[in-house]
């Protein structure tokens, strides 16, 4: 069975032997569909919900970078379906329950057993709960924030050079997200995963989301009161029609936007 935590500590020893960088803590993310981010502002709370990977209920976000892709693989029609981007203030991560270096569905699925071997079990590529290790990471692998938060994985050394051949998780991490080819998984591979056991309220955590047009321009209730109780309102362009990649594209977009304003890219 997966764990949250423990596992080998090869990959955190590697991690940990780059120093922490002078950067601020990112922000976290969590898309959903437009219907779901309704309910979630309503609640005031991100609920966790039962997770198939560690047996139990569990809320999941991405450090520093909007990467998770809603469902369905056919063009959007409809607003309902369309993703809205949750930004959170930075300082949340220090309530996670547990931190990974990608995402752990992918994992569970075998969409990594091209790269990694079946002897490696996913607890041993968790952070744990070290805020610090996150930027770590990021500075050991990608070199800098912006291409961390871009995925540009041409960014990344290769792994001969950072890994040494007995630092097996840190050479097959390397790899993986490296690994060229049109059936590689998306860049949720490359984006550290938060997870949190408990519910996350969006009072004094939220700083932005990102919707669709369309909701600001009709005031949707739920968007007004967010504003009001001080969360930016970020736009983008809805399009009926299009693929769920057009609208990922905006949210990167607009995400980097906003984080490029708040200097921490």
């Amino acid at each position: 069975m997966a764990k949250l935590n423990g596992g080998r500590t090869d990959f955190r020893e590697w991690v940990d032997k780059e120093p922490a960088p002078d950067w601020p803590l990112m922000p976290l993310t969590h898309i959903t569909k437009s219907i779901v981010a309704a309910d979630i502002s309503k609640s005031g709370f991100v609920e966790p919900i039962e997770c198939a990977v560690f047996n139990r209920p569990l809320a999941y976000f991405f450090y520093g970078r909007p990467a998770y892709r809603v469902s369905g693989d056919g063009a959007i029609k409809a607003e309902a379906v369309c993703p809205c981007c949750f930004i959170f203030d930075a300082n949340l991560i220090e309530q996670a329950e547990a931190i990974f270096a990608f995402d752990t569905g992918a994992f569970s699925k075998r969409l990594y057993k091209h790269i990694l071997p079946e002897e490696m079990n996913v607890e041993d590529f968790s952070l744990e709960k070290d805020k610090a290790r996150p930027n770590k990471l990021i500075k050991k692998s990608f070199g800098s924030r912006i291409d961390y938060f871009h995925g540009n994985i041409h960014a990344i050394p290769n792994p001969h050079s950072i890994a040494k051949a007995y630092e097996f998780h840190a050479r097959s991490y390397l790899q993986l997200v490296t690994s060229p080819g049109r059936n590689e998984p998306d860049d949720r591979i490359c984006s550290i995963e938060v997870i949190f056991g408990n519910s996350v309220p969006l009072s004094g955590n939220l700083r932005a989301i990102i919707a669709p047009h369309t909701l600001w321009a009709d005031e949707a209730p739920w968007l007004k009161e967010l504003e009001t109780n001080g969360t930016t309102i970020q736009p983008y362009a809805f399009v009926p029609g299009r693929h769920p990649d057009y609208y990922q594209a905006q949210i990167e977009s607009m995400a980097g936007d906003l984080l490029k304003a708040w200097n921490l890219i």
